[in-house]
C-alpha cells in the first residue's frame, strides 16, 4: 500500500504544480525547480570528473605495480645496487610529484598512494637483498607505520585502506607466531582475536573522533573498522560457546551491540554499520543455537538452524528498511 500512496501523492503535487502554474503563481522556472528529482542524473561533466580520479589512482596502482613486477622478471640479472636505485627512484619519483602538484588535488592523492606502495616494495627488497632475517609481520608492520604520513597528508580512502590492511596483516601475522592461533587452542585463538578487535575498535574510535583525516562524506574506515571489530568479535563468540570456560568474549560482543546499536541509530545514523551489527548478532545466535542442539539428530538440526536463520534474517532485513524510510538512515 506504500508505494500506490506515495504515487498518487506525487501525481497531486505535480498536478497542483501545474495548475499554479497555468494560474501565473509559478513561473517555467520555477515549476521546472520544483519537479526536478530530488537525486538528479549525473551529467556528462560529473562523469568526466569520476573517470578523472579512477584513472589517475589506476593509473598510479599500475605504476607501482609495474615496478614490482619488473624485479620479480629481472631479478637475477641486476645488481643489488640497480635494485635499490630503481625502487628509491620510483619512490622518490611519487613523491616528488606531490610536492610538483597543487597540495589536496586528486593527483596529488593519487601521487601519496603510488609513493604509499612503492615504500612496501623498496622494503620487501631490501629485506631480500640482505637477508634481515625479520618476520613477514615486521615487514608489514613497518610498511604501515611509513604509509601513515602519506595517508594523513593525502586525506586520501585509498591510502588509509591500504593502511587499515596492510596494519590488520601485521598484526594477524603476529598473533600468528608460535604455536599460531588457529592450532586448536581455544584460548589462544580467543586472545588473538580479541587483539584484532581491540585494534579495530581503537581505528574505529579515532576516525569518528577525527573524521577531517577523510573526505567529509566518506566513512570508509570506520566502516572497515567496525567490520573487522565486529568479525573477530563474532568469530571469537561462536568459539567462545564451544568453550564455556572462556565465555567472556560473548558478553564483550553483547556490550558492543549495546552501544553500536543505539549510536548508529540515533547519533551517527549509519545504516551499513547497523547492518553489519544486526546480521553479525544473527550469526552469533545461530552458532549459539547449534552449540544448544549439539548431540541432537541432524536433520533436525539442519532444518531448525535454517529456519532461525532465515527468520532472523528476513527481521534485520525488514527492520533496516523501515529505519530507512523512516529516517532516511
Amino acid at each position: 500500500m506504500g508505494e500506490p500512496m506515495e504515487l498518487m501523492n506525487e501525481i497531486r503535487r505535480r498536478d497542483q504544480l501545474l495548475s499554479w502554474t497555468e494560474r501565473g503563481l509559478l513561473t517555467p522556472g520555477q515549476l521546472n525547480s520544483a519537479l526536478a528529482p530530488e537525486q538528479p542524473q549525473p551529467t556528462a561533466q560529473h562523469w568526466l570528473q569520476v573517470l578523472d580520479r579512477v584513472l589517475a589512482f589506476f593509473g598510479c596502482l599500475l605504476l607501482a605495480l609495474g615496478v614490482i613486477f619488473f624485479f620479480a622478471f629481472n631479478w637475477e640479472q641486476l645488481h643489488r645496487f640497480a635494485k635499490l636505485g630503481l625502487a628509491m627512484l620510483a619512490l622518490s619519483g611519487f613523491a616528488g610529484a606531490a610536492l610538483v602538484v597543487t597540495s589536496g588535488s586528486l593527483a596529488y592523492r593519487a601521487a601519496l598512494l603510488g609513493a604509499s606502495l612503492a615504500t612496501g616494495g623498496l622494503l620487501a627488497l631490501i629485506g631480500q637483498t640482505y637477508q634481515t632475517g625479520a618476520d613477514i609481520w615486521q615487514l608489514f608492520a613497518v610498511w604501515a607505520v611509513l604509509i601513515l604520513p602519506w595517508a594523513w597528508l593525502s586525506r586520501s580512502v585509498a591510502c588509509w585502506v591500504l593502511f587499515w590492511g596492510v596494519a590488520n596483516l601485521a598484526l594477524v601475522r603476529y598473533l600468528a607466531m608460535g604455536n599460531g592461533w588457529f592450532s586448536g587452542d581455544g584460548a589462544t585463538t580467543l586472545v588473538a582475536l580479541m587483539g584484532i578487535a581491540v585494534f579495530n575498535i581503537a581505528l574505529l574510535l579515532l576516525f569518528e573522533i577525527r573524521s577531517s583525516w577523510l573526505p567529509q562524506t566518506a566513512r570508509v574506515m570506520q566502516r572497515l573498522a567496525g567490520a573487522g571489530l565486529l568479525s573477530a568479535l563474532s568469530l571469537a563468540a561462536m568459539i567462545a560457546w564451544w568453550h564455556p570456560e572462556q565465555i567472556y568474549p560473548v558478553g564483550v560482543l553483547g556490550a558492543t551491540y549495546l552501544l553500536g546499536i543505539p549510536i548508529y541509530r540515533r547519533l551517527r545514523r549509519d545504516l551499513l554499520m547497523l547492518a553489519l551489527q544486526l546480521y553479525s548478532l544473527v550469526g552469533v545466535l545461530a552458532a549459539g543455537l547449534a552449540r544448544l542442539l549439539d548431540g541432537t539428530d541432524g536433520f533436525v538440526q539442519f532444518w531448525a538452524l535454517g529456519l532461525f536463520l532465515l527468520l532472523g534474517s528476513a527481521v534485520v532485513s525488514v527492520c533496516l528498511q523501515r529505519w530507512h524510510r523512516e529516517e532516511g538512515v
